[in-house]
């Protein structure tokens, strides 16, 4: 028996069945990984690590529509969103479809960072046609482009710094993607009060993507490690991690200053909102060690995962067991295969790096070489 006023989304499912939205933290770290090959490649700064985060960045970045299409439902149709996208307001459907202007931010980005890749990587191309036979040869020469000498070659990097920083909006709108969804869900009281979730998200997609790159490297790397490229990423990952530890303590004073019913309708978050504060800050400690210490560096991304999936979860599972009058929670139930939909989009992004690093160097000198 029901007492007192009942609100109608008291009836409704949360969005647990989204689970697969796990997936997007590693996923959409593929455009932040794309955000900071292009920043490394326009500085000059850090160029031995752009193919690396390059192929990686393509791989997770290609299969990020997993997630929207496991969403829809009808995955079958999921090509309307880009022959039909919705992206201007009518009267028979009002407003504007955000995942239709991701679709096309993702096409374009995609698009983009092939472009990249073919140009920076293709005096290398040459090269490797040079020594290749078979199938690999033929390979090698249509992803050369005809750029046989150093002369064609830096001719072929002004359009590629071009494409670098024309691929920065479309990787920015993904990595802001997420937090744009959940706020657009405005019945949910807690994202709705949530006022540094965009940046969070974005920051913590950051710290990802970062501790995928320093743990690939140190693997793939292992006994010929280089600090000029190590380093570098270790100093950025601590950056980050910081601040998203930061910004989750703020975010914990905002709720507790804002009012006490704000305070007491994210009480069941705050657990975990301590747990991602240690983990992150101990990243960040453990990263500042591995700069001089690089064997620690499996451990810097491995309490970085464990502190970014804790953070996740809050947001994306227990902000919605509060119901829409902030006063009551639901239970979570988790239902249908939702691991293996969370962990397959990831093994296609893994699988497609692997793919594209037999084509594609993992590492490429300064000059091309």
């Amino acid at each position: 028996m029901l007492s007192g006023y009942y609100y109608p989304n008291e009836a409704a499912a949360p969005l647990l069945w989204q689970p697969v939205l796990f997936a997007y933290t590693l996923l959409i770290s593929g455009a932040d990984l794309l955000i900071l090959a292009a920043l490394a490649y326009l500085s000059g700064s850090l160029r031995k690590a752009v193919p690396l985060m390059t192929m990686l960045g393509i791989g997770f970045f290609a299969v990020v529509l997993l997630g929207p299409l496991a969403d829809l439902g009808s995955p079958q149709r999921a090509h309307l969103m880009f022959l039909n996208p919705h992206l201007a307001s009518t009267p028979v459907n009002p407003g504007v479809s955000l995942i239709a202007v991701q679709g096309l931010a993702w096409a374009v980005g995609l698009v983009l960072a092939a472009l990249f890749a073919v140009l920076t990587f293709s005096y290398y191309s040459h090269q490797a046609a040079l020594t290749a036979s078979g199938v690999r040869r033929m390979v090698f020469r249509i992803f050369s482009l005809n750029i046989t000498t150093a002369e064609r070659y830096s001719s072929a990097e002004k359009t590629a710094k071009a494409i670098a920083v024309a691929m920065l909006l479309p990787m920015t709108m993904w990595g802001m993607y997420p937090a744009s969804m959940l706020l657009t869900q405005t019945w949910n009281p807690v994202w709705r009060s949530w006022t540094l979730l965009p940046v969070v998200y974005f920051a913590d997609t950051f710290v990802v993507a970062t501790a995928i790159f320093v743990l690939v490297y140190y693997f793939w790397r292992r006994k010929a490690l280089e600090r000029d490229v190590l380093v570098p990423v270790l100093k950025i990952h601590a950056a980050g991690s910081i601040s998203v530890a930061a910004l989750t303590a703020l975010q914990m004073a905002v709720w507790y200053l804002w009012s006490p019913s704000t305070a007491e309708m994210t009480s069941p978050l705050m657990p975990l909102m301590y747990l991602v504060i240690v983990f992150l800050m101990l990243s960040f400690f453990v990263s500042i060690v591995a700069i001089r210490y690089p064997f620690l560096s499996p451990a810097v991304s491995l309490i970085a995962f464990a502190g970014t999936f804790a953070n996740k979860w809050n947001i994306l599972i227990n902000a919605q067991l509060v119901s829409k009058t902030g006063l009551a929670l639901f239970e979570a139930e988790l239902h249908g295969q939702w691991l293996l939909e969370t962990v397959s989009p990831i093994a296609a992004g893994l699988a497609l790096f692997l793919i594209l690093s037999i084509v594609f160097p993992l590492e490429v000198r300064v000059d091309g070489q």
